[in-house]
């Protein structure tokens, strides 16, 4: 486990990747959020709010669903740049 930390979550380019995971995370929230504006849209501008809402509870696997999804884009970038080679 700890060489698995060490190799996948602890390097340089990670943040990168858990940066992307944010943004793919939170996407139907400002996706939403941005039509119920365009549309006047009482209810998109709702689920907007309140998936934001939901996730920041206190027993929500908000973190690791974001490193989980870190990870996967990570791997999957190895495995593009390796079968490229």
């Amino acid at each position: 486990m700890k060489k698995w930390l060490k190799e996948n979550i602890f390097v340089k380019d990670m943040f990168l990747y858990i940066l992307i995971g944010g943004i793919i995370f939170y996407t139907p929230s400002w996706v939403s959020f941005i039509l119920g504006i365009i549309f006047n849209s009482e209810i998109l501008i709702a689920f907007g709010v309140l998936y934001i809402f939901i996730w920041m509870g206190p027993l929500t696997p908000t973190i690791p669903a974001i490193f989980f999804i870190a990870v996967a884009i990570k791997q999957l970038v190895k495995k593009v740049k390796k079968h490229k080679e």
